[in-house]
């Protein structure tokens, strides 16, 4: 079959690859191949290299080039890539995609970090669902499905011995005022869908604040340093905010979730 000049025939690949760029709003070249391997989507580098150049070259995938990520390309979705997955079956991004701006270049380390921290998850093999902001951002639009607030990342992990647990994830690269941790106090103390949130933080000054700011909460608030998480993943020693208890990440799970589910009630 003969295709028109400039139009690009989309396999699964190429779609899976259109999604997790839209998933991530922004992301690396290596990350995405990183991704893209793990995910079992591509394993040949130079045959993902010209995956990515066929959906540059199509008008698909944004390519930027900045000075800090060295000779690291960054991709985001464009209009196009967008109308090209709703082709494709995949609907949920659209409508936020028109709604909103794409996220500004200060917030971009802030994109990738997250990225590196769902890349550990996935290397780890007990990642069974990662749902990105986006989507969250869709799901809070409806009074049935949202939840409290747009976190970060909600992912769903497996425990071992058939226990599964889901949690939210917040990157906190930088401190907030502290009327915006009151107001996010609030919005956890109301969540519904969720027993665990997670903040991993860059340093330890940060995860002290937080902790400060989160000590009188009725939730399981748990922090812990970034590094450690992309090290340990579910070994991370992580802190409850109520409790001052330090233990391994997968064993506060196992605890939260082997207890009557008290999130509606608070």
């Amino acid at each position: 079959m003969r295709y028109m000049k400039g139009s690009v025939s989309l396999g699964i690949r190429d779609s899976d690859l259109l999604h997790q760029v839209a998933d991530a709003r922004y992301i690396t070249h290596n990350q995405l191949f990183q991704l893209a391997r793990v995910r079992l989507v591509e394993f040949d580098r130079p045959v993902f290299n010209w995956r990515i150049r066929r959906l540059v070259n199509g008008g698909l995938l944004r390519k930027q080039v900045l000075p800090y990520l060295g000779a690291d390309a960054l991709y985001s979705i464009t209009r196009g890539g967008i109308h090209a997955l709703e082709e494709l079956g995949i609907t949920f991004l659209g409508g936020y995609v028109e709604r909103e701006k794409d996220p500004s270049e200060a917030q971009i380390p802030h994109v990738l970090e997250l990225n590196r921290i769902r890349l550990a998850l996935e290397r780890s093999r007990t990642l069974r669902h990662w749902t990105s902001e986006v989507f969250i951002r869709v799901l809070n639009l409806s009074p049935v499905h949202g939840y409290a607030k747009a976190y970060d990342a909600v992912a769903n992990v497996s425990l071992g011995n058939g226990l599964w647990a889901d949690f939210a994830i917040e990157y906190e690269r930088t401190l907030k005022s502290e009327q915006k941790y009151q107001k996010i106090l609030e919005a956890i103390e109301s969540e519904t869908r969720l027993q665990t949130i997670l903040y991993l933080t860059p340093s330890y000054v940060i995860l002290s604040s937080l902790r400060w700011y989160f000590e009188r909460t009725r939730r399981d608030v748990l922090f812990a340093l970034v590094d450690d998480f992309k090290k340990d993943v579910l070994d991370t020693q992580v802190e409850n905010a109520r409790t001052r208890r330090r233990l391994p990440l997968r064993d506060a799970l196992t605890r939260i979730v082997s207890q009557p589910n008290t999130a509606a009630s608070g």
